[in-house]
């Protein structure tokens, strides 16, 4: 105690002694509570429990107050049947208060002659409670009733849902409860562990992030790995570029450019070479074997596993409320993004040809030709292959590709682009707020806190990009339209501004977000609707909260952020197999091809797995894959997702496209019509023939000539080098007279459709 009462032997005892012993220990307990327990307004106890129709009983328990402790030793029942609603609902809320109450009245002598020893009896109190009175407070009827507004001299226990008959629901309010020391310590004791079991991992995050930077120095920008690819092929024009020509010129066989597939004897397929075409071949789409599988979720034709909402990002505080509808009414067109696609390759037509490098070169558009179905129609921004999230442009610089025998794999490693979009006009007031997003993850539900609404218009939520930092509609990834009955409200309750608003979870789609990226949340609404803002959390969000003006531009707000919450998926497995349809095809598959959307983000897998002989085989590349020499008819089919609790891949099914089939024996390639300036005299082809093995392939070049290409000129010599990479290069030349139109023609041959090879390279040119 800060102060005590002084007693001695023989002196005069008075009653303001014993009543100051009492009030310096009581004001000594009041300070240790307010300067270490609460300052505030708390309560410990007072549980609510429905015991009627309309009665809730509340528990004894204790009020804390500003240092005072208010207690209630019986419990406490409330009857709310005055309190009913005539229509809809209504919500009460049970207050406490604490006044202070003399108690104990008994008869007691009073000295009143000192001399006669006269005394008179009266009755008085003997002790003085601090007591907690319990009481509500009633709001609104509504059919989505909001909590009522309550003073600032009570604390609210707990909120009762009320409709016509009694009581629907009662929730008790744990924004006010007194916090156990106990438990806190458990807490304490939890994050002990946790840090404990990472802090292995984050405290040497300073040093790995040091030597990741002193690595990169040492690797090539993509840029520069294209303007090296360009110089490559350069030189390689200059060193078989003749010294005097009527034509030169090379093909790669990248895309159909340079051949003429409307000939009719053309039987090919080109891509990363002239290969081998379809002897008989199946188009399908992806589909869950079972669609009620529990272990996955799949919404709108996207597969995940099974996830929870994790809590990411949360906005605390409150600083008061903005009211959306008097910002400009408008209608604003937005541009919104799909997923990228991945494709898997696998089987005997997929040997690794040299010439994939040259997708870096720029010349081609490799999205455009690897991850595009047949009729579909792509949109091409500025005429250029790639584009970056800044602007920068790299030409193929967002795909990944790797290439092994037998199994090729292609990734879109942007996870939304612009190749396919849809657009849409909505109408309404905006308001948004832009956030970085430190890490990788799915966000799948936004908590947003609206403290007034309208009784109409529903609230459209975007997700979608930044540009030079303010929210871009032309890169959305994803929308939700949340009715308005679905939008909670809440008020202001506690007279310090502690807010009780009810916040509204707005699931969303899931939507992968890249680390290190800004993003915007953007609400747009015609209703009349007041959001909450905060100003204490500024350095979580990192981001602005914007209102829009004009349907463009967007009005910046450098004190305030949108009040809200951020979850991203959480998953209950690490790695999860999910079997699909099987693949089908009338006289066996020896060759899979998978375009589907997809994100495998870093650190994850995604492996499609086909059944061989009773075992799960994962398409890759050989000997690792599965042996299809059997021409099985039926292929079953799953696909394997490998990740963390945080982050793990997905597929899709709507849109995806699987093409199995098996090659013929024999190929046919006709080339582009070449129409010189002059005759020629001597024509020289030159082919790279990969995987080439002589004793069971051949390959014959001829060229059709005459005006109409009726005519057939075999070749005067072949000359045949042993290339050192294995492959080889086959010379044909034709000493000719005066051809000024000609077109080459190449026939392959192979004496099983398991063991195929390809041409790499074309090189022709013509002299006098």
């Amino acid at each position: 105690m800060e102060s005590t009462i002084l007693f001695r032997d023989r002196q005069e005892l008075q009653s303001a002694d014993l009543n100051n012993a009492q009030d310096f220990a009581r004001a000594s307990l009041d300070h240790v509570v307010r300067d270490a327990v609460e300052a505030g307004k708390g309560y410990v106890g007072f549980f609510a429990t429905k015991t009627a129709a309309t009665e809730v009983t509340l528990s004894a328990g204790r009020l804390y107050a500003g240092g005072a402790v208010f207690a209630r030793n019986d419990d406490v029942v409330v009857d709310l049947f005055n309190a009913l609603p005539l229509v809809t609902r209504k919500r009460i809320a049970l207050v406490a208060f604490g006044r202070s109450v003399d108690t104990d009245v008994q008869p007691r002598d009073f000295l009143i002659d000192a001399q006669l020893g006269t005394t008179e009896p009266q009755s008085v109190a003997m002790e003085s409670h601090r007591r907690c009175e319990v009481s509500s407070v009633a709001g609104t009827e509504s059919p989505d009733p909001s909590y009522p507004a309550t003073d600032a001299n009570v604390t609210v226990l707990a909120y009762v849902l009320l409709d016509t008959t009694g009581i629907v629901a009662i929730e008790q309010w744990a924004a006010t409860q007194l916090p156990n020391l106990r438990l806190v310590a458990n807490r304490v004791t939890a994050l002990e562990q946790w840090r404990g079991q990472i802090s292995g991992q984050v405290d040497t995050l300073r040093t790995d992030l040091s030597a990741l930077a002193d690595r990169m120095l040492a690797f090539a920008l993509k840029n520069e790995v294209v303007d090296l690819t360009q110089q490559l092929e350069d030189l390689r024009n200059k060193v078989y570029e003749p010294g005097a020509y009527i034509y030169y010129g090379t093909d790669h066989f990248l895309t159909d450019e340079g051949s003429n597939p409307g000939h009719a004897s053309f039987d090919a397929v080109v891509g990363e070479g002239i290969r081998f075409p379809e002897a008989g071949s199946a188009t399908s789409t992806l589909a869950l074997l079972n669609p009620n599988n529990v272990y996955v979720t799949l919404t709108n034709g996207f597969v995940l596993p099974k996830y929870g909402h994790g809590l990411r990002m949360d906005l605390t505080g409150y600083s008061g409320e903005t009211r959306m509808a008097q910002y400009t009414y408008e209608a604003t067109a937005i541009r919104q993004l799909t997923r990228s696609r991945e494709r898997r390759r696998y089987g005997a037509t997929r040997e690794v040809c040299t010439n994939g490098t040259w997708w870096r070169q720029g010349t081609y558009d490799m999205a455009h030709n690897v991850f595009r179905r047949d009729g579909e129609t792509w949109e091409v921004i500025n005429g250029v292959p790639d584009r970056m999230p800044n602007g920068q442009v790299i030409p193929n610089g967002n795909v990944h590709w790797v290439r092994v025998r037998q199994f090729w794999i292609d990734i879109y490693q942007e996870p939304y682009w612009e190749r396919v979009t849809a657009t849409a006009s909505i109408n309404g007031q905006q308001i948004a707020q832009t956030f970085l997003n430190s890490q990788d993850g799915w966000l799948s539900q936004i908590g947003l806190f609206v403290s007034r609404k309208a009784a109409t218009g529903d609230v459209t939520v975007l997700v979608c990009e930044t540009s030079f930092g303010m929210p871009d509609l032309t890169r959305v990834l994803s929308r939700t339209t949340v009715p308005v009955a679905e939008v909670k409200v809440g008020s202001v309750s506690g007279g310090i501004g502690l807010p009780s608003l009810v916040e509204t979870r707005i699931v969303v789609p899931p939507t992968y977000l890249v680390a290190g990226r800004r993003y915007a949340l953007v609400c747009v609404t015609t209703g009349d609707h007041y959001v909450a803002m905060t100003n204490t959390d500024n350095g979580v969000v990192q981001g602005t909260f914007f209102i829009s003006t004009d349907g463009a531009f967007f009005a910046g707000n450098l004190t305030d952020d949108l009040k809200l919450r951020l979850y991203f998926a959480k998953f209950e497995r690490t790695r999860l197999s999910v079997e699909l349809t099987a693949l089908q095809l009338a006289g066996g598959i020896l060759d899979i091809d998978i375009l589907n959307e997809g994100i495998t983000p870093p650190a994850c897998r995604t492996d499609f797995e086909v059944q061989v002989n009773g075992a799960w085989v994962p398409l890759d590349g050989a000997p690792n894959g599965p042996n299809l020499n059997g021409l099985a008819a039926i292929l079953p089919l799953r696909v394997t997702l490998t990740g963390t609790t945080d982050l793990m891949p997905g597929f899709g099914l709507t849109g995806s496209q699987v093409i199995v089939s098996r090659p013929k024996t024999s190929f046919t390639w006709i080339g582009a019509t070449r129409t010189l300036g002059s005759p020629s005299n001597s024509i020289k082809i030159i082919l790279d023939l990969q995987a080439y093995e002589e004793a069971i392939h051949d390959c014959t070049v001829s060229l059709l000539t005459g005006p109409a290409l009726a005519g057939t000129e075999t070749a005067d010599a072949v000359e045949n080098v042993i290339l050192p990479d294995g492959s080889l290069r086959r010379t044909a030349i034709f000493n000719v007279s005066a051809v000024s139109k000609y077109a080459v023609k190449i026939v392959g041959a192979t004496t099983s459709a398991a063991a195929l090879f390809h041409v790499g390279e074309l090189i022709e040119f013509s002299q006098s």
